[in-house]
């Protein structure tokens, strides 16, 4: 049977981060760490009551007092009650519109961080569009200069090879008609009269 090491944490953070499930591997890290600090909290709260307990079971003689003078304050309470339930939908009314007031700020905080950070992406995408066009015009600028600098070489090779042809022509035909006078010559002098 074979065991697998257990990875550090660098190397479990490095193959999250290169997985296609990092999404889902940060959704179930926040998982765990609000376990964990639940976990300990919940630790915490039944060190406090069981300590709070013990208190209170040595101060009962005292706890008794308090409960006689807490029964008082809960008939002034509930004398108080219907004024209290009276007042309840105003003060309601008053802290849902705050609260509304408070969502609005936060929705358009959102819009503005949102519209900012596309305005930045555009920039970015359009200045690299920019570059590339810039680039790929100037390559284009010299393949054609390229182009014509190699036509208009062409074009002169061309040329003097013509000229060349037909001055070699010309030579030719002069030499032709030289060698024929020539010739010409020689018959006339050495033909007998």
């Amino acid at each position: 049977m074979a065991t697998t090491r257990k990875q550090t944490p660098a190397e479990a953070k490095k193959a999250a981060l290169e997985s296609d499930y990092a999404p889902l591997y940060a959704v179930a890290g926040l998982t765990e760490a609000l376990a964990e600090a639940l976990k300990n909290a919940l630790a915490e709260t039944q060190g406090r009551a069981s300590e709070r307990l013990s208190a209170l079971q040595s101060r009962r003689p005292d706890l008794s007092k308090q409960v006689k003078e807490g029964a008082d304050e809960l008939r002034t309470f509930v004398i108080t009650l219907p004024e209290q339930i009276k007042n309840l939908p105003e003060s309601t009314r008053a802290r849902l519109a705050e609260l509304q007031k408070q969502a609005n700020e936060l929705l358009a905080q959102a819009n503005t961080t949102y519209g900012d950070l596309a305005g930045r992406g555009k920039r970015a995408v359009d200045d690299a569009v920019g570059s590339a066009r810039q680039i790929s015009a100037k390559a284009t600028r010299s393949a054609a200069t390229a182009t014509e600098s190699a036509a208009e070489a062409a074009e002169s090779a061309a040329k003097s090879t013509e000229s060349a042809a037909r001055s070699a022509e010309s030579k030719a035909a002069t030499t032709r008609k030289s060698a024929a006078k020539k010739a010409s010559a020689k018959k006339t002098t050495s033909s007998p009269s």
